[in-house]
């Protein structure tokens, strides 16, 4: 026979408070999340170092851009693996 009192496992007060809140927040708007600026300031840089070599082969710019442009993929993929796990 079991006593009354005896504790049961199960979620916690505050999980169970947190997975409620969690359901019944807004949604967020995905164009406003911050990787998503971050990744076109980034874009427009990339785009300032194109205008600013003038059409020319320029390596100096050339790699400019690559580390930009690979910011702004690192920036973006962290954004939807993040979101991935919300």
């Amino acid at each position: 026979m079991s006593e009354p009192n005896t504790p049961r496992p199960g979620p916690s007060p505050a999980s169970v408070a947190a997975d409620l809140a969690a359901r019944n927040a807004p949604s967020a708007d995905p164009a406003e999340h911050p990787a998503l600026a971050a990744a076109a300031q980034l874009l427009e840089e990339a785009e300032m170092v194109r205008s600013a070599a003038d059409d020319e082969l320029d390596l100096g710019a050339l790699a400019r851009q690559a580390e930009l442009l690979t910011s702004a993929h690192d920036r973006l993929a962290a954004a939807l693996e993040d979101a991935g796990r919300g």
